[in-house]
């Protein structure tokens, strides 16, 4: 199973990253939107993981790139965002995870999408 995952926080996306690659995951990670868009053209992925509060391209414009081509690629969205806040506006995510979240929070998001 090939994960994408997006955050600007290099510590949280190393962190991330090394936890799914410990469960036997290949990871890719992008830092930035822009990255992340061609990556998506570039390669076939199980899941995408973004931050939404990202510089310059917000996370919202990366789902939708990761929701156009038609591969239904499911989104867990990991943010600082308050849940209130977050159950009005992230309707597009199949999974939303509030920072700071623990590694076992993270592995049964990306589990029960995985179906593993």
């Amino acid at each position: 199973m090939r994960i994408l995952v997006i955050e600007d926080d290099k510590e949280l996306l190393y962190a991330v990253e090394t936890i799914l690659k410990v469960e036997g995951y290949k990871v890719d990670t992008a830092l930035s939107v822009h990255s992340a868009k061609s990556m998506l053209t570039e390669n076939k992925y199980d899941l995408v993981i973004t931050d939404i509060m990202l510089p310059y391209f917000g996370g919202f414009d990366l789902v939708d790139e990761a929701k156009k081509n038609g591969d239904k690629v499911p989104v867990i969205v990991i943010t600082g965002m308050d849940e209130e806040i977050l159950s009005n506006t992230i309707t597009f995510a199949e999974k939303c995870i509030t920072k700071p979240f623990g590694k076992q929070e993270l592995l049964d998001a990306v589990n029960s999408l995985l179906n593993k």
